[in-house]
């Protein structure tokens, strides 16, 4: 299964981070792994194709804007 990961500052969006685990409890540990100190993350399982589909669309969007 794969893993979005999104990780915050505060109220400033910093990163995110598509990865596989087997399960829910080794997705937690390794959310909690790739959270720097100081910030706050949450997780859900997402469909590799539906992240890479999204995040072209969204790529494209910004390209159609600049």
């Amino acid at each position: 299964m794969y893993y979005l990961v999104k990780i915050w500052n505060g109220e400033e969006f910093k990163k995110e981070i598509l990865f596989e685990a087997d399960n829910d409890v080794i997705a937690m540990q390794k959310a909690s792994a790739a959270t720097p100190d100081g910030c706050r993350s949450n997780y859900e399982s997402i469909n590799k194709e539906e992240y890479e589909n999204g995040y072209k669309k969204t790529e494209a969007q910004e390209q159609a804007e600049a």
